[in-house]
């Protein structure tokens, strides 16, 4: 059992000194283009959480440097492996935390830069209860409580986290719909066709002449009398 155990640890902390190594020298990634109102409030929500991060890696330092780990009770290979795991701790929250909250600030907020950020604290998270664990079943309580106050809030700071890079991604996704939308086309207005000619004035009806009319008229002028044959 012991044996296993050892192993187990081993593993655990090879894969925290991965983890541990300062991030290689890389190009800053290109800043997504966002609204500044959007920007700002997603650059307030995130703000407290890369502060509360950079408390509980003081905290959880401090933690691991008070413990005694030569007296826990066990052999001196697992004591040994233990001691490996909890140095890799140490200089992930002290180097490689701290580096990348910087580049999450520098990039005020991008997706991959804080994504990056959340798979480390994963990792550190995973490893950090197993050695809570570990002093609270071969060390004393006053070794244990730290620690497990520290990846309580630890993972309380990845869960946030998390949520910000899920709204993060979803605004931007929309963004870049909004900006793929063809502009809408608009809609020519009614032509209208001027003329110099005056409008034509409409036509005056005339009465006609009736034939009473014209029958009073002859009346007046009685037609002169026809010569008789002699």
């Amino acid at each position: 059992m012991k044996k296993t155990l050892a192993v187990e640890v081993f593993v655990l902390a090879a894969a925290v000194c991965l983890a541990a190594q300062p991030p290689a020298a890389r190009p800053a990634p290109p800043a997504q283009t966002q609204s500044p109102g959007l920007q700002q409030r997603q650059q307030i929500e995130l703000e407290p959480v890369l502060e509360r991060v950079m408390r509980i890696a003081v905290s959880t330092s401090n933690d691991i440097g008070r413990l005694r780990i030569e007296k826990w009770k066990t052999d001196d290979d697992q004591k040994a492996q233990l001691q490996k795991v909890a140095d890799s701790l140490q200089r992930n929250i002290t180097y490689a935390v701290p580096s990348l909250v910087s580049d999450v600030r520098e990039s005020h907020g991008s997706v991959s830069s804080t994504f990056k950020l959340y798979h480390n604290l994963n990792v550190v998270y995973e490893f950090l209860i197993s050695m809570a664990d570990a002093a609270g079943n071969l060390g004393r309580r006053e070794e244990y409580e730290p620690l497990a106050a520290d990846a309580a809030a630890l993972d309380a700071a990845r869960s946030t986290l998390s949520k910000y890079i899920e709204q993060a991604a979803a605004a931007y996704e929309l963004q870049v719909r909004e900006a793929a939308r063809p502009p809408a086309q608009a809609v020519p207005a009614p032509v209208k066709i001027i003329t110099d000619q005056p409008p034509a004035k409409p036509a005056k009806h005339t009465k006609k002449k009736t034939s009473g009319h014209r029958a009073n008229h002859s009346s007046k002028h009685p037609p002169s009398p026809s010569k008789t044959p002699k």
